[in-house]
């Protein structure tokens, strides 16, 4: 048997439906065996299919994994950078500097502007940032139970699962 791809046998069986559609559905002795064989080959190409599946679940699995850890690694590093700069800028002001040098590095303090709000419900509407989500699961619901919603519609979706 040669290698065939999964494509190749799906086409493969294309063509066998197409020859069992013109025989009026009569299965010839040719047609069973290329159905037989067909089968054959899709699922040995089939096992294959699924061991690389797992092979690279489990690889991006393993990514997930290091992925967050670097991130609470970031997390950490950022942490630490912000509370360090936090007791430097304490300490200048202490000692009265708005700039300084320090080796070959330059120490300043520089002034920046930032919005305080201090009550958000006396903000008027104009300055107020209004978000729309549509609510998925509920369009579902109204859906299923018969309901018409201009815009949506439901969609019945295959998926393969492996066990």
């Amino acid at each position: 048997m040669s290698k065939l791809t999964l494509y190749t046998i799906t086409s493969e069986q294309l063509r066998i439906n197409e020859l069992l559609e013109e025989s009026g559905g009569e299965l010839t002795p040719e047609i069973e065996e290329a159905l037989i064989l067909n089968e054959e080959n899709f699922l040995t190409k089939s096992e294959g299919y699924i061991e690389s599946i797992a092979r690279y679940k489990a690889l991006a699995e393993a990514a997930d994994v290091r992925i967050k850890e670097m991130q609470r690694i970031k997390k950490t590093a950022e942490n630490i950078e912000k509370r360090l700069k936090e007791r430097l800028q304490h300490a200048m002001v202490v000692m009265g500097h708005d700039k300084v040098d320090v080796g070959l590095r330059k120490l300043s303090l520089r002034s920046s502007t930032a919005v305080s709000i201090t009550n958000e419900d006396a903000i008027p509407a104009e300055y107020i940032i209004v978000e729309t989500k549509v609510d998925k699961m509920k369009i579902k619901e109204a859906l299923k139970n018969g309901v018409v919603i201009e815009g949506a519609e439901l969609v019945t979706n295959k998926s393969i699962q492996i066990r």
